[in-house]
């Protein structure tokens, strides 16, 4: 029995860091940040229940629609009665209340209930699209750090080669003292910025973990590569992405929701200016010793006409168009910011596709002009600074290409959370 126990954790101890690698290499996706950021973000939370309590007013609001039923009891002793000594008394009253008619007051009061969970559940969207930007702008700056690090260390590679270069001719005479040392301070710089990389990559992932609710430890292989990224040209007309907008975007379509929820408002403060009319139906039973007992069914029809209140309606009526003003104003407002938005984002994609030709290219000829001052040192006929120039200049051309993809990335998530997915 021992045996087999050491046989278990023996396997134990061989597999678990096969099943750790396993796991390590598949990485996080995009799509897995976004999803574990919609269930862990405590906004979409609160925006859900507010969901929930738009739906419940609606069913609220619904119960105008039936007769309100109340009953009332009461029992208790008096001296007032000397018959036989018996001071008890007693009623209880059964009624139900039923509106007719007052200008579609309730069907009103059921439209801005509707209207604002409308807008409840466009609010909801809206946060959910806040939070997936985020993400994907935190997850392609992840990427964009990660990237710029293994360039980093890329060039703290190419920094120690050099360095052995110099040392090397130093050695066989045909170099210099001062290109050894300068050669130094290049490879120091050059950890120093990998390091600097290596930070900068780490806040990065502190901030994705924050959003997601994922670990850091998970988060440091994303299944994703900037280097692989192959940007296809963007031409969709402004006209036809703004058109889209106008339909899709949350805060739009809610503002939009509570303005039609107001109008309905509007319509229930005017049905205060007419008369109501109701029935009412119960049952009556009284009791008292000195009387006989009464009791019986009774119904009525009213009517209820608030004639005059010191014009309070018609100042409470104008407030209510005034919000409404307010509402079309706030979406006039939205609109314009969508064009102007959808114009930028437009003009942000297409700087960044020109940027990644542009580097794209630059990467090319600087990783040539690399290889031949590379050659020419080793060969005698170039210099240490003709080296380094060369590396710094591939380096910076590389860092910008990942700048670049980054910036287009970035630029069309923007645009998808103008206008939904593309």
């Amino acid at each position: 029995m021992t045996k087999i126990t050491y046989i278990l954790v023996a396997l134990y101890i061989l597999i678990s860091p096969y099943a750790k690698a396993q796991t390590d290499a598949a990485g996080v996706t995009l799509s897995q940040c976004i999803e574990s950021a919609l269930t862990y973000n405590p906004n979409i939370k609160a925006a859900n229940n507010d969901v929930v309590v738009a739906t419940i007013g609606v069913k609220a609001a619904r119960s105008g629609l039936y007769p309100a039923v109340s009953l009332d009891a009461s029992g208790g002793l008096s001296n007032e009665y000397q018959l036989g000594n018996n001071y008890k008394t007693g009623t209880a009253k059964l009624a139900a209340d039923q509106l007719l008619w007052q200008n579609k007051k309730v069907s009103a009061v059921m439209e801005q209930a509707r209207y604002l969970g409308d807008a409840s559940e466009s609010s909801l969207e809206a946060r959910k699209q806040e939070v997936i930007l985020s993400v994907k702008t935190t997850f392609f700056t992840c990427l964009q750090q990660q990237q710029y690090y293994l360039i980093a260390i890329d060039n703290v590679s190419k920094a120690e080669l050099f360095l052995e270069y110099a040392r090397e001719l130093f050695k066989t005479g045909t170099g210099r003292k001062s290109d050894v040392l300068k050669a130094e301070s290049d490879l120091a710089e050059a950890m120093f910025d990998r390091d600097v990389y290596l930070n900068s990559l780490k806040r990065a992932q502190n901030e994705l973990a924050m959003l997601t609710g994922i670990s850091t430890d998970m988060l440091t292989q994303l299944k994703d590569s900037l280097q692989n990224n192959q940007s296809n040209s963007f031409s969709v007309q402004p006209d036809s992405l703004f058109a889209r907008a106008i339909r899709v975007y949350p805060e739009l379509q809610s503002i939009n929701s509570i303005g039609l929820s107001q109008l309905s408002k509007i319509k229930e403060t005017r049905s205060d200016f007419y008369p109501r009319f109701s029935v009412s139906a119960g049952y009556d039973w009284n009791y008292t010793p000195a009387l006989q007992e009464q009791k019986g069914w009774y119904s009525v029809l009213a009517l209820r006409w608030n004639i005059f209140s010191g014009k309070e309606r018609s100042y409470r009526l104008q407030s209510e168009k005034v919000r409404k003003d307010i509402y079309d104003n706030q979406a006039e407002e939205i609109k314009s910011f969508l064009q102007k938005e959808v114009n930028n984002r437009l003009i942000s994609i297409k700087e960044a596709e020109t940027q990644i030709a542009l580097t794209r290219s630059l990467m090319k000829t600087t990783s040539e002009n690399l290889e031949i001052a590379k050659a020419q040192y080793k060969a005698g006929t170039g210099s240490l600074l003709e080296l380094t120039d060369a590396r710094l200049a591939d380096l910076s051309a590389r860092q910008r290409n990942i700048q670049a993809i980054t910036a287009f990335r970035i630029a069309l998530a923007n645009l998808e959370r103008l206008i939904g997915t593309i």
